[in-house]
């Protein structure tokens, strides 16, 4: 079986060359472009829920329309690192290194970041609405209480791995989608999604990074597990990235 990278993108970028990734115009629905990718909004799918479910999107159209493929999800600016020639001169995942990771592991994971001072949980509730928390756990333990050790650990630690992307074998994403779509989806009918900021009601696009981890700290002892550090062809904002999460501890609320 062949493996697929969709690359979500919501806009014109620079794509990689290499058969492996299929760039996925997220939010298709709810857009008069036409990037000449393959839109989310063909056969089944959630592209309107876009605004709030972010590169999910992607995820759900593959998993509804692609069924003889391993998947993987990937963003137009950020990538697995390898040694195929990627976007800005870049070194990126290619074909045959993705065939080869996934015939000696069951699952590909970005590279953890490390909070360090502050918990996974602590960090959702200084940049987000802590309140989802409550309602996320609640909902976890209602679909799949077996889950809440891994829930537990995932939040009380200070490493995550970030942006909702992997590479998986069919199977393994099929039993992650078949859990974690149903989750967001009770989660969203319980909170006020669309009374905050557009930048905050990219909610479940965060709370699905938050379960990726759960799901696959879950799975420990049934997959072999890999990371991979992931490269941003953009460069990233690290200083940017410093100066918010100061404001965010000094302030102690959710950003705007």
């Amino acid at each position: 079986m062949s493996a697929l990278m969709l690359v979500a993108t919501h806009k014109l970028a620079p794509m990689p060359a290499d058969a492996l990734y299929l760039p996925v115009h997220v939010g298709h629905a709810r857009s008069d472009l036409d990037l000449g990718y393959q839109p989310d909004d063909s056969g089944e799918n959630i592209s309107m829920l876009n605004p709030s479910f972010c590169e999910l999107t992607a995820l759900y159209w593959a998993w509804k329309n692609l069924p003889d493929a391993d998947l993987g999800l990937s963003h137009y600016r950020r990538y697995f690192a390898g040694h195929a020639h990627g976007p800005r001169g870049s070194k990126i995942l290619g074909g045959d290194e993705a065939a080869d990771l996934l015939a000696s592991h069951d699952l590909v994971l970005g590279h953890p970041r490390n909070y360090l001072i502050e918990t996974v949980e602590n960090h959702y509730r200084n940049g987000h609405h802590g309140s989802d928390l409550e309602v996320l756990r609640r909902v976890v333990g209602d679909h799949s209480p077996e889950m809440l050790d891994a829930y537990d650990g995932v939040f009380a630690g200070t490493s995550l791995s970030l942006y909702n992307m992997f590479l998986g074998r069919r199977d393994v994403v099929d039993a992650y989608a078949s859990w974690v779509f149903p989750i967001l989806n009770d989660v969203s009918s319980q909170i006020d999604n669309d009374s905050r900021t557009v930048y905050q009601q990219r909610t479940f696009g965060y709370l699905g990074e938050r379960l990726l981890n759960v799901w696959a700290r879950s799975q420990v002892d049934q997959l072999s597990v890999t990371y991979r550090r992931i490269v941003n062809t953009e460069g990233e904002p690290k200083l940017k990235k410093a100066v918010g999460f100061l404001k965010r501890k000094l302030r102690g609320g959710p950003v705007q």
